[in-house]
């Protein structure tokens, strides 16, 4: 009976109800780098083996979609980094710019351009700044 003790008093906590709060959106596990921009809405998040590129509905469209690529390292200089993944015409090419930028009333330490088959989309990312809402 001792040993059954710790699993019933688990079991009774939860009768009361054990459901969690949903998740929030997290396309990767472990998170290395994350960008944002609007207009349109799109997020872009590098973690685990996968480049994840989120957009807003298109037109007249309903929810989220996400487009996934494998994760690559990156290319370094001293102000920007870049990512490309990818092929063919499916190609997905990031680059971050160390030059503080601002969305949404925060302050991020890069200014990120986000290059998806010809299509490009701009907006911030990196580090969320000190001070960085208003």
């Amino acid at each position: 009976m001792k040993t059954q003790l710790p699993f019933l008093l688990a079991a009774a906590t939860c009768a009361g109800g054990c459901a969690a709060d949903p998740p929030p959106f997290a396309p990767v596990a472990n998170v290395a780098y994350s960008a944002v921009g609007a207009d349109p809405f799109w997020m872009v998040t590098i973690g685990d083996h996968r480049i994840v590129l989120t957009l807003g509905p298109a037109e007249g469209g309903k929810g989220l979609v996400s487009h996934d690529y494998p994760r690559v390292l990156p290319r370094e200089t001293e102000t920007t980094t870049f990512w490309q993944s990818g092929e063919g015409t499916d190609v997905i090419s990031i680059e971050a710019r160390k030059e503080s930028c601002e969305a949404g009333g925060r302050r991020f330490e890069d200014q990120v351009r986000v290059t998806l088959s010809g299509r490009m989309l701009q907006g911030c990312g990196g580090r969320l700044l000190a001070g960085g809402r208003r």
